[in-house]
């Protein structure tokens, strides 16, 4: 069995989970964040990207710091985030 340590983890898994764990079923969260059932499957199936306007209703209704639904690997983990951080390095340097 793996680690949960080598596992991706990613917005549609948190928010799964999340919803399991506070017992509550599609239809309540969809009602509750006004998008349909078929809307939020597509989320926690990772078939839709989750966008800042439904990050800050989960988080709400989840009381979970939004950042860890946008980027549940962490801001480190992003797509081109070293490459972003030499160029703003040498911004730094310039100024």
């Amino acid at each position: 069995m793996g680690s949960i340590n080598n596992t991706k983890l990613t917005s549609g898994k948190i928010l799964k989970a999340m919803r399991l764990r506070f017992g509550y079923t599609q239809k309540e969260v969809s009602a509750a964040i006004e998008i349909s059932p078929t809307n939020l499957s597509a989320l926690e199936n990772d078939n839709r990207n989750l966008g800042v306007e439904l990050a800050a209703k989960f988080s709400v209704l989840y009381g979970a710091r939004i950042e860890s639904l946008l980027f549940p690997n962490g801001l480190k983990a992003m797509k081109g985030y070293n490459s972003m951080i030499k160029k703003i390095e040498k911004l730094r340097d310039a100024a």
